[in-house]
């Protein structure tokens, strides 16, 4: 989320008058509790008016795209953007297994009307990101039902007709 919103203060700043350009850039992030500092590199372009792409060559593969209203993100080296990811896509794939195993959860199934219904908790919830999932697929296998619980309470359900 902190890079986020870096490079959105980016964008914000180079929109003020900014004109088209490309050159490189070194990020630093410090974490808090350490004082580690993390250090990645690679090259910025930006377009007017709102076009904006960061490839890093450190680590290689990493990128942050603005294009117009949309934004790319890799999520293979974001374990929060990954975790996201992955729970919605193996949600409605029925991996729920795999989604457990990834955010260190339990996972409890239950027969349904000839589907399933699932219950994912997390055993140790970060201060951000899913605590949990609740899923719910017909006889057939297919979704029907998913809700991701984060952080905070905050629960968002998904009905699939």
């Amino acid at each position: 989320m902190k890079k986020i919103l870096v490079f959105v203060l980016l964008l914000a700043g180079l929109n003020a008058g900014a004109q088209s350009f490309e050159s490189t850039f070194v990020q630093t992030k410090t974490l808090q509790l350490t004082g580690k500092k993390i250090v990645s590199e690679g090259t910025i372009t930006y377009t007017e008016p709102a076009n904006l792409a960061m490839i890093y060559s450190k680590p290689e593969g990493d990128y942050f795209i603005v294009d117009g209203p949309y934004l790319y993100v890799n999520t293979e080296n974001n374990k929060t953007v990954r975790v996201q990811r992955n729970a919605i896509l193996y949600g409605i794939q029925g991996k729920y297994e795999e989604i457990a195993e990834e955010m260190g959860a339990d996972c409890t199934v239950t027969d349904v009307k000839g589907g399933k219904h699932v219950v994912i908790k997390v055993r140790k919830p970060a201060l951000k990101g899913y605590t949990g999932m609740e899923l719910d697929y017909n006889p057939k296998g297919r979704i029907t039902r998913m809700v991701l619980e984060e952080a905070g309470g905050i629960s968002t359900e998904y009905l699939v007709k």
